[in-house]
C-alpha cells in the first residue's frame, strides 16, 4: 500500500517521512474551557440580530399619527422659517456676572425656600381623583315661607267661625219649649195622657183644667221638670 500523503524530499533520508506523519493540527490552550463561553456568545448574538428585525408592539397602530404628525411638522417648518428663539441682547455680556452672583448666591442659601407639604404625594392621587370626577349637581328646592300672619288670621277666622255657630245654636236650644206645646190643643193632650199616662195625671189635668184657661199647657214648667217627666213616664 503506497502512502499517498507523505512528503518526501529529494534530499532527504529515509528517515523524514517517518518524522512528517505527525498531525500538525493542535488545540490551543484552554479550548474546552473556553469552548461552552463562546457559543453562548454566539447564540447570544443570533439571537440580538434577529430581534433588531422585530416590529415594534403597536407600531402600525401608531404609523398613521405619526406619519401625519412629521407632514405637519414639515409643513410649519415650511412656513414659519424663524424656529422663535433668539438669544437675548447682551446675553453673552453679563453671562460671566450672573453665574458669579449665581454662585455666591448658593454658597450662602443652601435651600430653595420651597418645600413640598407632609404626604403630599401620598394624597395626591386621591385629591386628582375627587377634583376630576363629575359630581351630581344638586338643584336646590326653593321653599316659599308664607308669612307667619297668615296663619294667625286663618286660626282667628276658624275661631269666629265656631264662636258663631256655636252662638246661632245656642240661642236655638235656649227658645222656650213651651211655643210647640201651646199649638198641640188640651183634648190631644188629654187624649196622650190616657193612653201613655198615669191615672193620677188624667185626674189632675181634668181638675185643673179651668186653670189654664188664661195660659197654656206646661207654662210656667222648665226644660229640667219636663226632661225628668217623660223620663219617668217613658
Amino acid at each position: 500500500m503506497k502512502d499517498k500523503h507523505t512528503h518526501k524530499h529529494v534530499d532527504a533520508s529515509d528517515t523524514l517521512p517517518e518524522v512528517l506523519r505527525v498531525n500538525s493540527y493542535i488545540l490551543p490552550e484552554g479550548y474546552f474551557e473556553d469552548l461552552q463561553q463562546r457559543i453562548l456568545q454566539r447564540c447570544r448574538h443570533i439571537e440580538d440580530s434577529q430581534a433588531a428585525f422585530v416590529v415594534p408592539e403597536g407600531y402600525f397602530e401608531q404609523l398613521e399619527n405619526s406619519t401625519v404628525a412629521k407632514l405637519i411638522e414639515q409643513k410649519l417648518k415650511a412656513v414659519v422659517a424663524d424656529p422663535g428663539l433668539s438669544v437675548p441682547p447682551a446675553y453673552f455680556v453679563d453671562l460671566t456676572e450672573r453665574l458669579l452672583a449665581t454662585q455666591k448666591l448658593n454658597e450662602h442659601v443652601s435651600e430653595t425656600g420651597f418645600t413640598v407639604p407632609s404626604s403630599y404625594f401620598g394624597t395626591l392621587q386621591n385629591s386628582i381623583s375627587r377634583q376630576t370626577t363629575t359630581r351630581e349637581e344638586i338643584i336646590p328646592i326653593r321653599k316659599i315661607s308664607r308669612p307667619r300672619w297668615m296663619f294667625y288670621a286663618a286660626a282667628a277666622c276658624v275661631a269666629l267661625m265656631i264662636s258663631i255657630a256655636g252662638l246661632f245654636r245656642l240661642a236655638d236650644d235656649s227658645q222656650p219649649i213651651a211655643g210647640p206645646l201651646a199649638s198641640v190643643s188640651d183634648q190631644d193632650i188629654l187624649n196622650y195622657l190616657e193612653l201613655y199616662g198615669t191615672a193620677g195625671d188624667v185626674v189632675y189635668i181634668s181638675e185643673h183644667l179651668d186653670d189654664f184657661d188664661g195660659g197654656y199647657i206646661g207654662e210656667g214648667l222648665s226644660e229640667e221638670d219636663i226632661e225628668a217627666y217623660l223620663n219617668h213616664t217613658l
